[in-house]
């Protein structure tokens, strides 16, 4: 299918309302687009207390710039697509620095899928990587808005943002070539979501994941002391290895790496980043057995 007509079906699909559109979501689809719209709401990040800033937020690209006066931290604080800034800030940066180079590796001339953009940080990084097009979609028309404008700003004229739901894609079979999923897996029906990533990926297509991972118990205590940070679902399907026996039944599971075994500690003890992140990827990631205990793990999916 060429980007000319993938760019038609898109509009061919586009939601003219966008109450409509909420009101007919199931209530756990409703519940995702509301505690994350309302996570990018910049009315409430910046009248929220530093306090409470740590109870709505684990993740610190969220909080950078959380002061600024623009309309929107996404367009005017860029600083989480330098890998050097993220090495040296993000408990995640380890992870997050090789998931951008997978990214990059995998879009060059490539048809391109985002799965549940967000604002579209990982569909600007493989629009600049030369993919041919890149579509990113989410169930939310604030992100989809977003992610628009970033583009524009951005002046990437290869990619396409639109409203869709990732557990009913209506693009046509083998339409894609790489596949990002980041960190969205454990928001969706995953065998549902497994059917449609098989079906719209092109023969020798890759799907390239980067996810929580859900068999530390310290980290999933964390996680049900800390529920204003995600939806009752996603604290429910973090994934696991049941997971990756389900998506054996339609791919080929390539590359599992594992990250963050210590990193996680630095968000309470950020000078202690460098030595950690040195631990984990030197050490404690490379242990069998051991590395499963870690917060993120990535794999590639193979049709």
């Amino acid at each position: 299918m060429s980007a000319e007509k993938i760019i038609q079906s898109i509009k061919d699909h586009s939601i003219t309302n966008s109450d409509e559109w909420f009101a007919n979501l199931e209530d756990r689809k409703k519940e995702e687009v509301l505690l994350h719209d309302k996570l990018r709401d910049m009315n409430f990040r910046k009248k929220i207390s530093k306090e409470d800033s740590k109870k709505f937020y684990s993740n610190t690209k969220m909080l950078d710039g959380l002061e600024d006066s623009e309309e929107s931290l996404f367009l005017n604080n860029e600083k989480w697509f330098d890998n050097s800034y993220l090495l040296k800030n993000s408990i995640s940066g380890l992870s997050d620095v090789y998931f951008n180079e997978l990214i990059s590796k995998n879009s060059k001339a490539n048809i391109v899928l985002d799965m549940a953009c967000g604002f579209g940080r990982e569909s600007i990084i493989a629009a600049k990587s030369e993919a041919e097009l890149v579509v990113g979609i989410d169930l939310s028309p604030i992100s989809v808005k977003e992610g628009n404008e970033l583009a524009q700003k951005n002046n990437l004229k290869n990619i396409i943002f639109s409203v869709a739901d990732c557990e009913n894609l209506f693009f046509d079979d083998d339409t894609f070539d790489t596949i990002i999923c980041a960190r969205m897996l454990h928001h969706i029906e995953f065998e549902t979501v497994m059917k449609e990533l098989q079906r719209v990926l092109k023969k020798d297509g890759k799907v390239i994941c980067i996810e929580a991972l859900g068999i530390n118990p310290l980290l999933n205590f964390y996680r049900k002391i800390t529920p204003e940070q995600r939806t009752h679902w996603e604290t429910a399907n973090i994934l696991t290895f049941k997971h990756i026996k389900v998506a054996q039944k339609y791919f080929k599971v390539e590359n599992i790496r594992y990250w963050h075994f210590l990193s996680p500690l630095a968000k309470f003890f950020s000078a202690l980043l460098p030595m950690l992140n040195f631990l984990d990827s030197k050490f404690f990631s490379k242990i069998p057995l051991l590395n499963r205990l870690a917060w993120t793990f990535t794999f590639e999916l193979k049709k």
